[in-house]
């Protein structure tokens, strides 16, 4: 949807810097970049949504010339949108509303901002600008750190690294631990001076005389898990259905147009569908590779919950033909076959979508995906186990030195490593680790690619949901058991009876019929692992293996010279990993074969 680059620097370094802006931030010929300049910044603000509902809005007071703009979406109640419709001057909505929220409450009204969003406010009145990062770092915000920092501020880190001549000083450790466990540790980037700011504060600088300085920066908002032991799963269920239903309302308003709802044969899309009531303007898709299961079950759900329902096949090359700029557009930090909508864009405009809505992020909040668990023997029935550094995917020791750098940044970010066991407390700061911010979790690229370059309108950073969140304890999550129950309540008992096609179980099954489902399902998958070799699967994933092993552009994108990269992976892995094919490393570890090209093409472009 949109990127920035914020720029306190003297005036013709602002000039360069909005040129490489205007340049860096069109990831898609259909993106708009527009420049906004006051006393003392340049704002570069970039989206492919419509300006007039999400653009910027500029207002006038006896002291100058004020603005407003936003990167991502903010998500209101409708009488909010009708009062912004009262406010006077040309310039999205949303931001007119923000502008509403401030004029009311000041700096306190920005603390209640719902939704994936940067938001930036210029008074002229007290020569402040502000700049508010969203709760759950779903849009987050990079700049230099030391004392000497320039002040320039990016949604993009490669974006920022060029303004600042940065895009070849980059951070050993970083590279080793995208290697190693694809993903990074917040608030690092591959960049040796450039860091995340913290979600959920709201920083203020000072402009006088054309010049900024920096002024107070306030948390307003904390992960401040309270348990109720009180409060029973199925209370904590239907405050979630409630929260979702508000969630999913404040995004399928009329005014806001035709929306996408990504269709899976999983729980999490059906509950927005559930949740939205009218599917009038609501628009399913799934994405599918041949006919499967999991199409078949996501028809049934569409034809259910009355919608339209467009599948979307995925060519052979599918997401080799979309690496390279999703790489880009990601900043290559989330393996490249994660990025599962860009290569459909075209398809997804064609249908008209003015909001796309997903169910990401479901399983890490609230389906325990981020806590460390095991399955009883016969029961297949999940608990707690013991803390690992491992999650839900493995993590790839290098035998080399980046092995030691990688294992104590890791640890300093977890010193649960120490222990054997955990409280519930602990497992939910763990979990919120792990899942915060969510633009640093493993799969970034399924959603910070859509959040650049599609209309994405995400409803878990909901406040009423994340609200709910916070009292959920961790055993609740194991299961999907809460999870359930919640749909129980939103969805339609014919809903309810199509199978969650993970397990082949009804919502509503009892443990003993979903634990024999659960045991057919792996059977089946065992089978199809046998005899099939295809492209497709029984789920939405495609098999990735048989991908690289057979895709003659994979290939092409790992054998095209690379001095840089090669230089760089022998120093990390202590060996040359281009004396090996692709699809060779895919056969002995596939999930290392996808961090590699990856950050091939990311070090490629930075050359």
């Amino acid at each position: 949807m949109s990127d920035f680059l914020l720029d306190f620097r003297d005036l013709e370094t602002r000039r360069q810097g909005m040129l490489v802006a205007a340049s860096a931030l069109k990831f898609c010929e259909d993106t708009q970049v527009r420049a906004l300049n006051g006393d003392g910044f340049s704002l570069a603000i970039a989206r492919v949504d419509a300006f007039d509902l999400w653009g910027p809005y500029e207002w006038y007071s006896s002291q100058g010339k004020g603005m407003v703009a936003l990167a991502g979406r903010i998500a209101l109640d409708e009488q909010q949108w009708e009062a912004a419709r009262k406010v006077d001057g040309v310039g999205g909505l949303a931001c007119k509303a923000i502008f509403n929220l401030y004029r009311q409450s000041g700096t306190a009204g920005l603390e209640t901002l719902n939704g994936n969003f940067v938001a930036l406010l210029h008074d002229p009145r007290d020569h402040n600008l502000h700049l508010v990062t969203d709760r759950c770092g779903m849009c987050l915000v990079y700049a230099r750190e030391g004392a000497d920092k320039p002040l320039v501020y990016a949604t993009h880190p490669d974006v920022l690294a060029a303004a600042l001549g940065e895009s070849q000083n980059w951070d050993m450790t970083s590279l080793a631990e995208f290697l190693m466990t694809s993903r990074l540790t917040f608030p690092y980037t591959y960049y040796r001076n450039l860091r995340a700011l913290e979600p959920g504060h709201i920083h203020t600088f000072s402009l006088q005389n054309g010049a900024a300085a920096f002024g107070p920066c306030r948390q307003y908002f904390d992960f401040d898990f309270k348990i109720d032991p009180r409060a029973s799963e199925w209370d904590l269920a239907e405050e979630l259905a409630s929260g979702l239903k508000r969630a999913v309302r404040r995004r399928t308003l009329p005014f806001l147009g035709r929306v996408g709802v990504g269709l899976s044969g999983g729980l999490d899309s059906r509950a927005l569908l559930a949740a939205a009531g009218s599917h009038e303007q609501i628009q399913a898709f799934t994405l599918f590779d041949e006919e499967n299961a999991e199409l078949k079950v996501a028809r049934s759900i569409a034809e259910v919950c009355d919608v339209k329902f467009a599948p979307i096949k995925r060519d052979f090359e599918y997401y080799g033909a979309s690496a390279e700029l999703g790489v880009r557009i990601s900043g290559g930090t989330g393996p490249f076959t994660c990025n599962h909508y860009l290569g459909a864009r075209e398809r997804l405009k064609e249908l008209g979508l003015q909001s796309i809505l997903t169910g990401c992020y479901c399983d890490y909040l609230l389906k325990g995906l981020a806590l460390n668990t095991q399955e009883g023997r016969f029961s297949r029935l999940q608990k707690l186990a013991g803390f690992k550094l491992e999650f839900y995917d493995s993590i790839t020791w290098f035998d080399s030195p980046s092995r030691a750098s990688v294992m104590a940044r890791l640890k300093a970010r977890f010193p649960e490593a120490e222990n054997a066991r955990l409280s519930d407390l602990e497992w939910l700061n763990v979990e919120h680790k792990r899942a915060f911010p969510l633009a640093y979790e493993e799969d970034l690229a399924q959603r910070v690619i859509p959040q650049r370059v599609l209309p994405w309108y995400l409803p878990i950073v909901d406040t009423d949901i994340i609200n709910t969140y916070l009292r959920i304890p961790p055993h609740f999550k194991l299961n999907s058991s809460l999870f359930r129950k919640m749909l129980t309540l939103l969805c339609s008992e014919k809903l309810c009876r199509i199978p969650d096609n993970n397990t082949g179980a009804p919502i509503n099954a009892s443990w003993p019929t979903q634990t024999l489902h659960r045991y057919w399902s792996a059977f089946r998958d065992r089978l199809d692992g046998k005899l099939g070799d295809g492209m497709a699967t029984r789920g939405s994933w495609p098999n990735l293996r048989h991908y690289f092993r057979n895709s003659k552009l994979i290939d092409a994108l790992w054998a095209r010279p690379s001095p840089v990269a090669r230089e760089v992976f022998t120093k990390i892995l202590g060996k040359n990993p281009f004396d090996k094919s692709i699809s060779d490393h895919a056969e002995a570890n596939l999930a290392l074969a996808f961090n590699l090209l990856t950050q091939k093409l990311w070090l490629d472009q930075r050359m």
